[in-house]
């Protein structure tokens, strides 16, 4: 039997995607909505990755926060490479890729 839980289509993407293959193009949700999920389809670097802090703190992971109030969590540089394949979540408001790519990444929107 299916699963028909609005709870659950809203977080994994059923609201919108899109797809970049191209360094100059930031990709940014609709209004109401966060990028919760990114697939890479090639072993990339981001230039942009911004999280969306939650109750005023660094929750996840990106290029302006480590999302780890122990310390031992460090923010990414452009010269971090996600593998071909990969699928990374959490909340971000952006993301951009580094370089032009032959195939790009996915971007998944949710709330």
């Amino acid at each position: 039997m299916g699963q028909n839980s609005t709870e659950v289509a809203y977080s994994f993407g059923q609201l919108g995607s899109a797809h970049t293959q191209t360094a100059a193009n930031t990709i940014t949700p609709p209004t109401g909505k966060v990028i919760i999920a990114i697939t890479f389809l090639d072993n990339l670097a981001l230039s942009a990755l911004t999280p969306v802090q939650v109750y005023e703190a660094d929750t996840y992971f990106g290029y302006t926060a480590t999302a780890n109030t122990g310390g031992n969590s460090e923010i990414l540089d452009t010269s971090v490479t996600f593998p071909k394949g990969l699928t990374i979540y959490g909340r971000w408001s952006d993301v951009s890729l580094n370089a032009n790519s032959d195939h790009g990444i996915l971007i998944y929107f949710g709330e």
